[in-house]
């Protein structure tokens, strides 16, 4: 009984090296990324108080992200879902303009998929001479060159993994755990993990990851349309190829420009023909015009017969930039990040709960009045120590202390200091005079305003009891 398969077998794709324009500018694009995903846990970010200094630093444990000068709280989760759907519009606005250039310029997998690429060829050379290594028995020198290669490349997973953890850690504490053997277990486990996977994902993975794992590349059609700018064929120039040059002389005009040297195939890093047409499996790199503007340049034909271009503008010779869905995707995407400007400009910097006590509800003291006992806790979100003035309104003949506190503004309110970054606890009494007291509970407010225009304020209502 003979089966068939329904799935295409799998052929390694060996991509050449191709210089260019393109290549050139995706070069100093991925080296400004890479340096920048490496070399940035390790920048130095100086906060007073006793606080982290480092720049980016994703603190777990303390439930606490610094970016800079912005100290996110878990209480700030409507920013993560503000910059969640700004992200998505965001791709959906580019893909709508520009095609895939996100995977192509910006996309990790691209990225690292490249820069193992690239350590691939200084070891086993271009495309043919890599292709004939793995044709080839194996030898003493294959193997070298083969263990050289891999050895690189654990090396850079490992150093990927490596910068990835120390987001989450102050880095130089953290290596040197990592260097005595100390380090967390999680630590741990996160760094094989993101080794491993950077190893198969950028060494073997590579285009089928972009191909059969991405749903990005999957819906991006949906996205599309005829305005959209993409790498694209012009057959009305290229066709019929013929490859012949005394051919061609013969024929004359009756031959397209493309000589069917198959260079744009042997660069696609998904190895797809530009000439069949807009393809699911485009990265949008440029590396097919490349080769192709190269080609043409030594034959002395005109160039950009594969270029950027639109459906619409090989069809009518001009695109449309400015269109419905693109002003759609430009006003969400404007109106969430300035959700996200208003937020962190406006979001509250302080906290505080004042929680009266139940064991006694009230105190009647000796000339009458009655006291309420509260424990007040105050949570500074700002990376600088703050002083605040702690008062009540709404309850009439009240005075209000706290505790050891003897500090008191121009009003007459309880100055309560507050480290950075942290929650301070404190006992507050509120004792209302004889002559103001009524039956029954009342409700008032406890207000806290900083000293510094940094510290922010609030109010906080609660509830005096009385007989």
């Amino acid at each position: 009984m003979e089966t068939t398969s329904l799935y295409a077998e799998w052929k390694k794709i060996y991509p050449r090296y191709q210089s260019g324009f393109f290549r050139t500018f995706r070069l100093w694009l991925f080296a400004g990324e890479l340096s920048f995903f490496f070399l940035l846990p390790w920048l130095r970010w100086e906060r007073p108080g006793g606080l982290p200094n480092q720049a980016i630093l994703f603190d777990l444990p303390g439930r606490k992200f610094y970016i800079f000068d912005w100290m996110i709280w878990p209480q700030d989760i409507i920013l993560l879902a503000f910059l969640l759907i700004a992200a998505a519009i965001g791709l959906f606005f580019i893909t709508a303009l520009a095609g895939r250039v996100f995977c192509g310029y910006m996309c990790q997998q691209t990225i690292w998929t490249d820069l193992f690429l690239l350590i691939e060829k200084f070891f086993e050379g271009n495309r043919n001479a890599r292709m004939n290594l793995d044709r080839a028995p194996w030898s003493l020198q294959k193997l070298k060159i083969k263990v050289a290669k891999h050895g690189v490349w654990v090396l850079v997973s490992l150093l990927t993994g490596l910068s990835f953890v120390l987001y989450f850690a102050d880095a130089p504490t953290l290596l040197k755990q990592f260097l005595d053997g100390s380090a967390p277990s999680p630590a741990w486990f996160t760094l094989g993990f993101l080794t491993v996977t950077t190893y198969v994902m950028a060494g073997f993975a590579r285009e089928q990851a972009c191909i059969y794992m991405c749903p990005y590349a999957r819906f991006q059609g949906v996205m599309f349309d005829e305005d959209t700018l993409i790498v694209a064929y012009h057959p009305e120039y290229g066709e019929p190829r013929e490859s012949n040059r005394r051919k061609r002389t013969e024929l004359g005009d009756a031959v397209g420009s493309c000589i069917d040297c198959n260079s744009c195939v042997t660069v696609c890093p998904t190895g797809i023909d530009i000439r069949n047409g807009q393809q699911y499996e485009c990265i949008t790199c440029g590396a097919c015009i490349d080769a192709c503007d190269e080609v043409k340049l030594k034959t002395g034909m005109p160039q950009r017969l594969i270029r950027y271009t639109s459906l619409r503008e090989m069809r009518e010779g001009k695109t449309r930039w400015i269109r419905g869905r693109t002003i759609v995707y430009a006003l969400l995407l404007s109106i969430f990040l300035g959700g996200i400007v208003v937020y962190m400009e406006r979001h509250d910097v302080v906290e505080f709960t004042a929680i009266g006590h139940r064991q006694p509800l009230y105190i009647t003291q000796s000339d009458g009045s009655i006291q309420n006992n509260f424990t007040v806790r105050v949570l500074n979100m700002t990376t600088t120590a703050q002083t605040y003035a702690l008062g009540i309104r709404g309850l009439p003949g009240a005075n209000l202390v706290v505790g050891a506190v003897n500090a008191r503004d121009a009003e007459g309110r309880p100055l309560l200091s507050v480290t950075p970054g942290s929650v301070t606890t404190f006992s507050a009494y509120v004792r209302q005079a004889c002559a103001s007291v009524e039956s029954g509970s009342m409700d008032f407010h406890f207000t806290l305003d900083a000293q510094s225009p940094s510290g922010g304020s609030s109010t906080y209502k609660s509830v005096f009891m009385r007989p």
